[in-house]
């Protein structure tokens, strides 16, 4: 009997341990899950808030695009299109064809004066020793503006006070090109005095 008691008391013992092992286990589960609960409700809402955020801005996204549409919708008037482009193009073709025709048409004329000028007449020369002046050959390296200074600091040295001019050499010299001058060229340099 004592041995029953003692087997009964190790039974009675054994049964409230596993039992209150089982609560404590029972306990410990149900605290993991409410723990679990909790993490997945923070990012439950942190997954709201983002997804609130990104509709806010697809929102102003779309009404960029809106405007932006409305605003290539209507022709501003400073734009060129493919059509106005093309227009110009045709508009310089044709100008330029009427340019070629205008050439074609002076030469005809020129040589029709050409043909009606009496034989052997010769424009008459340009003459500029009416005045007095120096005739001045073109050496190599030589402008238009180096020999006038040249021919300046001469006068200057002799003591006269005017001075020679771009335009009087120019108005004397009337087929003279100051950007084109030859090697040997003469030029008439008319005297200021």
């Amino acid at each position: 009997m004592k041995r029953l008691l003692f087997t009964l008391f190790l039974t009675t013992v054994y049964v409230f341990q596993s039992t209150s092992a089982m609560a404590q286990r029972a306990s410990l589960d149900t605290r993991a899950l409410r723990e679990d609960y909790s993490r997945l409700q923070s990012q439950l809402a942190d997954l709201l808030e983002a997804h609130n955020a990104l509709k806010s801005e697809l929102n102003k996204l779309r009404s960029e695009v809106r405007l932006l549409r409305a605003k290539t919708s209507t022709k501003d008037p400073a734009t060129a299109t493919r059509d106005d482009l093309e227009g110009l193009a045709k508009s310089i073709r044709e100008i330029d064809r009427k340019r070629l025709q205008d050439k074609d048409l002076i030469l005809k004329e020129m040589k029709a004066l050409l043909r009606s000028a009496p034989a052997g007449t010769k424009p008459p020369p340009v003459t500029s020793k009416s005045q007095k002046g120096f005739d001045h050959t073109i050496e190599a390296g030589e402008t238009i503006s180096a020999i006038i200074a040249a021919y300046n600091a001469q006068l200057k040295n002799q003591g006269v006070k005017k001075r020679i001019t771009l335009k009087t050499v120019l108005d004397a010299n009337p087929n003279l090109n100051p950007r084109v001058m030859r090697i040997g060229q003469v030029l008439f340099i008319p005297d200021p005095r």
